[in-house]
């Protein structure tokens, strides 16, 4: 390579490779259960001095919105086709929308939690017990 070229990493080619990710085309989520990844192996947000700062608030906000987006209704693709990626300086993004319609509640989840049954309850003033 010659003085002056300018390498950038692709976080795409790193997360395709067999060797790390078997069958890395296949929606796998287990995979990240059985396996801890070095961050070098798994980089969403880049790697080393140049990660992103708000990279914790960010997975923190993901887990928070799909959760309760996946435990409250229930999703379909509208189209059921391939996705295909773009890239997007050096992070990727799907090439066009990703259309997904509500099909309804959760009801099974929803059923057996009643309104209220997660907050927490307000303390009421006890009396005082005599002296």
């Amino acid at each position: 390579m010659s003085p002056g070229k300018v390498v950038n990493g692709c976080i795409y080619l790193l997360h395709q490779r067999e060797d790390i990710y078997p069958e890395p085309k296949q929606f796998k989520p287990d995979r990240f259960l059985a396996r801890k990844y070095s961050p070098y192996e798994f980089m969403p947000f880049g790697a080393g001095a140049r990660s992103c700062i708000g990279a914790a608030l960010a997975m923190y906000e993901m887990k928070l919105v799909l959760a309760t987006i996946l435990l409250n209704y229930q999703l379909e693709l509208v189209e059921r086709r391939p996705v295909k990626p773009q890239r997007l300086g050096l992070a990727l993004a799907p090439a066009g929308d990703v259309k997904m319609v509500m099909l309804g509640r959760c009801l099974p989840f929803c059923a057996s939690r009643a309104p209220g049954r997660h907050r927490r309850r307000s303390r009421q003033a006890k009396p005082l017990a005599a002296t």
